[in-house]
């Protein structure tokens, strides 16, 4: 009965996972400075990949702007991004992370060192269940695309067969659609 009860809890737990994968997103957005925001996902990258830290480098652009985001959801987002690029068929070399204000926009590229890619990027995160394993059901990246759209941004991705690097790119409005280049 105590195995039993083990297999159910986890079950229970594993259901749970999976209904919040796939539930609606709905933002508490906050309004916060661009260069903050970036700082502090810097810092919940860096606290949930300590052992990987030395294997990132960041290169930061940003100049005054703010954004109307949810940071918790967004969280998700990055460590999402920075968990995939770390496990999933990493080449070598850095991963360089980049993030400017553009045309109006937060841009956040994620610069991935692979050897080989056969994924489809034009649709980069719209298959869930693509890929199954144990306690992997492949909704990560659906979760990160539905969570950037939520707050009227977009996910794409790019896959650069001779430099051997994948590009993730993040593209966010600001407030009030400043029109800064960096």
């Amino acid at each position: 009965i105590k195995r039993l009860r083990e297999v159910v809890s986890g079950l229970n737990s594993t259901l749970q996972l999976l209904s919040r994968a796939v539930e609606d997103i709905a933002p508490n957005v906050v309004t916060y400075p661009a260069g903050e925001f970036l700082a502090d996902m810097r810092t919940q990258v860096e606290r949930n990949f300590s052992k990987e830290n030395h294997e990132i480098t960041w290169d930061v652009q940003l100049q005054d702007g703010m954004l109307n985001i949810d940071p918790q959801l967004f969280q998700e987002v990055f460590v999402e991004l920075f968990a995939n690029a770390f496990q999933h068929a990493r080449g070598k070399g850095v991963l360089v992370a980049r993030a400017r204000i553009s045309d109006g926009r937060f841009v956040f590229s994620l610069h991935e060192p692979k050897a080989s890619f056969s994924s489809d990027v034009q649709n980069w995160g719209r298959e869930p269940l693509r890929s199954i394993k144990q306690r992997h059901y492949g909704l990560g990246l659906n979760r990160v695309r539905a969570i950037i759209e939520a707050h009227g941004g977009e996910l794409q991705a790019q896959y650069d067969a001779k430099a051997a690097t994948l590009v993730s790119t993040i593209a966010l409005p600001m407030l009030g659609g400043q029109s800064e280049h960096g």
